[in-house]
C-alpha cells in the first residue's frame, strides 16, 4: 500500500517504501547515519528518519531537494494552510473559472477539462454539475472561432518563466523552445495569476507547501496530458516523460486541479506528521528535525536530517562517516532528469547545475555522452566508497537495457573495492514506459548490496571475445533445461559477473541473449 506522503508530488523513480524499510532495518541500527547520494523524492531517507535514524539526503536537482524539505518539515500548520487557501481561492478563483466557463441552457457552466487539437482549437469539454459524472459538451463552430480569437489576442500580464529549454529530439524539444510553450495561453495566464496570489497571500512553510502543490500540478494543466483514446476521447492519460503533444490533448482547469492536488498534499503531510508524533511523542520538538551541518547531525542525541545539494562526484562529507548507503542513480539516457525538471525548476526560479549532472543526453548543447557517463559514475561510486565505514553496506538499485550502463556500474564498483553481498529484484507496482513497452525487457530493478570489505578477492580482466564466449556458455546452461524469463537469466548472469569480480567492456547482455535464443510466450529458449 502506497503511503500518502509519497503521493505529494509527481517526481519520478519512487521506490516501494515497504521494501526500503526492510533494507533499513536489515543493514542499520537506530541512531545510525544513513545516506542517499541521489535522493530524488527522498523516500529512502524519509523512511529511515521515521525509523529512528539520522539521514543525509543529497541531490543536485533543485526540485528534488525542494520536495525533500517539504515532506520532512514538521513546523507547518495545516489549519493556517487551509485558511490561506480560502484567501487565495477568493482572490483568483473567479478569474480562473471565468476562463474555464461557457454558456449552456442559459447558464454559465464551469469547465473541468477541455479536449483541444495540437493547433489549439477547442473541441469538447467536461463541465461541473450536481452529479459525480461530469457531462460533456461539444463546442459549436462559432464558439471555437470566438475562443481562438479571444485567446490569441490576450496578453498575460503577470510573471511567468521564459526559460529556453535545451534542444533534445529524444524528449521532443526543438531549438529555441520556451517553457511557456508547454502551456496554452489560457493555462499560462491562470498559472501566473495563481502563482502571484500564492506568493502574496502565504509565507513560511505553508508557502512552500503551496509551491510544492503548484509544481506538482503544472504538468496536469499543460499540453502534456494525452487522452487515452481506447477509453474515450476525453479519458485522461498522464504525463510520463518528454514534452510531446499529440494530435489532441486535454487542457485542465487550473484552479480545480490545483485544489485536488492540494488535498493530496495535505493528506500526505498529515499522515507524515501523525506518524512522526506517534513515534517521537516523548521527545522535545526542538531536539528533532533538520540540522545545519554534518557535525550537528552526528553530535545530536536524537534523529535528524541534513538536506544537501552537492555534486556527488565531490561530496562534502568526511571519510568513513556513514553506516549505510542506499541509492537509485540516473539510468544513463533513460530520463534526462534536469532537462525534464525545467517545468518545475523554472517556476521556482532555481539555478540548475546542468554541467555536473551524471546523465547521457541527446542534447547537442550538452557534453553528456556515454564516455562522460562512465567517468562520472566511477567518480560517484568512489565518493560513496570513501564516506562509507569499513565493513558496512551499500545498496544500489538499477534498471537499464544498455550494456554500457551496466559496464559503468559493474566496473566502478569492482575496481573501487566493493564486494558483492546480496543480489535480488526490487519489483515496482508500476513500470517505466520503456519497461512496459518492450516485451523482452527486464521488469523492475535489480537491487545489489555491496560490502566495503577489508579483504578483497582478485579482479578478473577478460578479453571481450573471451567474456562473450563465457556469457554464451552461462546462458546456454541456464536455458538448456527449460525456457526462462528475462529477469531470471539476467539476474543469474550479472550475479556471476559480480561474484567472480569480472571487469566487462563493450558487452551488451541483451545482444548476446537475442543472438543466441528465441523469445516466445514471455520466455527464452535455445
Amino acid at each position: 500500500m502506497k503511503k500518502d506522503r509519497y503521493e505529494m508530488h509527481k517526481y519520478w523513480g519512487k521506490k516501494p517504501s515497504k521494501d526500503l524499510k526492510t533494507l533499513i532495518e536489515q543493514y542499520s541500527n537506530e541512531n545510525d547515519i544513513l545516506f542517499d547520494p541521489f535522493a530524488g523524492y527522498g523516500v529512502f531517507c524519509i523512511e529511515a528518519y521515521v525509523t529512528n535514524r539520522k539521514v543525509v539526503l543529497n541531490d543536485l536537482n533543485p526540485i528534488a531537494s525542494f520536495i525533500q524539505k517539504n515532506v520532512l518539515e514538521r513546523n507547518v500548520s495545516i489549519d493556517k494552510l487551509k485558511i490561506e487557501w480560502n484567501i487565495i481561492k477568493d482572490d483568483v478563483g473567479s478569474y480562473i473559472n471565468n476562463w474555464f466557463s461557457f454558456r449552456n441552457d442559459g447558464e454559465n457552466k464551469i469547465i473541468t477539462s477541455v479536449l483541444r487539437t495540437n493547433n489549439d482549437d477547442i473541441v469538447r469539454c467536461k463541465y461541473k454539475n450536481n452529479t459525480k459524472m461530469n457531462p460533456e459538451y461539444k463546442f459549436t463552430s462559432s464558439e471555437i472561432i470566438d475562443f481562438k480569437i479571444l485567446e490569441n489576442d490576450f496578453h498575460v500580464a503577470t510573471w511567468y518563466p521564459t526559460d529556453t529549454m535545451l534542444e533534445n529530439s529524444r524528449i521532443t524539444v526543438k531549438p529555441g523552445t520556451k517553457i511557456e510553450k508547454l502551456f496554452t495561453k489560457r493555462t499560462l495566464d491562470c498559472h501566473s495569476v495563481l502563482f502571484e496570489s500564492i506568493n502574496r497571500n502565504s509565507s513560511g512553510a505553508e508557502l512552500n507547501l503551496f509551491l510544492l502543490t503548484f509544481t506538482a500540478n503544472l504538468a496536469n494543466c499543460s499540453r502534456l496530458v494525452p487522452p487515452i483514446k481506447s477509453r474515450g476521447e476525453m479519458a485522461p492519460g498522464a504525463w510520463m516523460t518528454g514534452f510531446y503533444t499529440g494530435a489532441t490533448y486535454l487542457e485542465n482547469n487550473v484552479i480545480h486541479y490545483f485544489e485536488n492536488r492540494l488535498n493530496k498534499v495535505i493528506k500526505g503531510k498529515q499522515e507524515y506528521l501523525n506518524e512522526f508524533d506517534n513515534l517521537f511523542n516523548s521527545i522535545d520538538d526542538s531536539k528533532l528535525g533538520k540540522r545545519k551541518n554534518f557535525d550537528e547531525l552526528v553530535t545530536a542525541p536524537y534523529p535528524g536530517y541534513l538536506v544537501k545539494t552537492d555534486d556527488i562526484k565531490s561530496i562534502d562529507l568526511p571519510d568513513k562517516c556513514i553506516d549505510y548507503i542506499f541509492t537509485d542513480p540516473p539510468y544513463g539516457d533513460s530520463v534526462p532528469y534536469f532537462e525534464q525538471s525545467i517545468i518545475w525548476n523554472s517556476w521556482l526560479k532555481s539555478s540548475v547545475d546542468y554541467k555536473n549532472e551524471i546523465i547521457i543526453s541527446n542534447s547537442k548543447a550538452r557534453d553528456k555522452n556515454s564516455t562522460n557517463y562512465m567517468i562520472d559514475m566511477k567518480k560517484a561510486i568512489s565518493e560513496i566508497y570513501r564516506v562509507l565505514k569499513p565493513e558496512k553496506y551499500f545498496s544500489i538499485t538499477f534498471h537499464s537495457l544498455s550494456g554500457l550502463e551496466w559496464n559503468a556500474l559493474n566496473n566502478a564498483c569492482i575496481e573501487i573495492g566493493f564486494t558483492l553481498h546480496d543480489f535480488q529484484w526490487l519489483v515496482q507496482k508500476t513500470f517505466t514506459p520503456r519497461q512496459l513497452n518492450r516485451a523482452k525487457s527486464v521488469k523492475g530493478d535489480i537491487l545489489i548490496t555491496f560490502k566495503k570489505s577489508r579483504a578483497l578477492p582478485p579482479i578478473k580482466y577478460l578479453e571481450k571475445e573471451t567474456l562473450k564466449s563465457t556469457i554464451v556458455i552461462w546462458i546456454t546452461n541456464i536455458i538448456s533445461k527449460s525456457p526462462q524469463q528475462t529477469n531470471d537469466i539476467f539476474l543469474r548472469i550479472v550475479k556471476q559477473i559480480y561474484e567472480e569480480r569480472i571487469i566487462i567492456n563493450g558487452i551488451n547482455f541483451f545482444e548476446i541473449l537475442s543472438g543466441l535464443a528465441k523469445h516466445e510466450n514471455g520466455k527464452w529458449s535455445l
